[in-house]
């Protein structure tokens, strides 16, 4: 199994060298975004490349370490987060069909495909009268090796494609309990109606 040159010098159990390889990129992450104003482009590309490196040392990604029960399509689970909610990390384990609507995150977010593969759709929120539209822009599979970032009004909606399970690292400038203004959206209103609270983040 592959180890990235950012996890290499870690030891011990995957358990714990997944935990001290989290937190040195939180750290990582957390040093790059302080020192701008905003998480424009610039700190985006910092916070995917930190990402990757990350979700490339398979050794730390177990998939036994992970499971998704056999009631559910996806199951989360929390690797960090701060004590005020900020730079909260998820292993997101979805099995094939999992999906998710047109939606917002109301914070910044990068997602690095550790395995599998996920559809993302990628959409444009424009002001048009009689009501506002949402307009497709781009698919982007994430899958192993790649990392996308979007910022909190940008949309996007996802579908896993299989034929395997997918894990995936999601990173957020907020945790999902503190996301209480996020939207889901309709493509023929262009209306948004609020996000679902997320439950049974283990």
């Amino acid at each position: 199994m592959a180890s990235s040159p950012e996890t290499s010098g870690l030891t011990g159990s995957p358990a714990v060298r997944r935990a001290a390889a989290v937190e040195r990129t939180i750290e990582q992450v957390r040093a790059l975004v302080s020192d701008c104003q905003d998480v424009g482009i610039a700190t985006s590309q910092g916070i995917c490349d930190l990402m990757g490196r990350l979700a490339a040392d398979s050794d730390l990604w177990v998939g036994g370490d992970f499971p998704v029960p056999e009631d559910k399509l996806w199951q989360a689970y929390q690797l960090h987060e701060d004590p005020d909610g900020s730079y909260a990390m998820y292993a997101v384990a979805m099995k094939p069909g999992h999906q998710q609507p047109p939606h917002n995150h109301t914070t910044w977010a990068a997602i690095a495909g550790v395995r599998g593969s996920e559809r993302n759709t990628l959409y444009v929120r424009e002001p048009a009268e009689p009501h506002p539209r949402v307009r497709h822009l781009i698919d982007i599979n994430v899958d192993q090796g790649r990392v996308i970032a979007m910022g909190p009004d940008d949309v996007h909606s996802i579908e896993v494609l299989g034929p395997d399970e997918a894990l995936h690292l999601h990173l957020y400038g907020k945790g999902f309990a503190h996301l209480n203004d996020r939207r889901i959206f309709d493509l023929e209103s262009g209306e948004g109606r609020p996000f679902p609270t997320i439950q049974g983040i283990k």
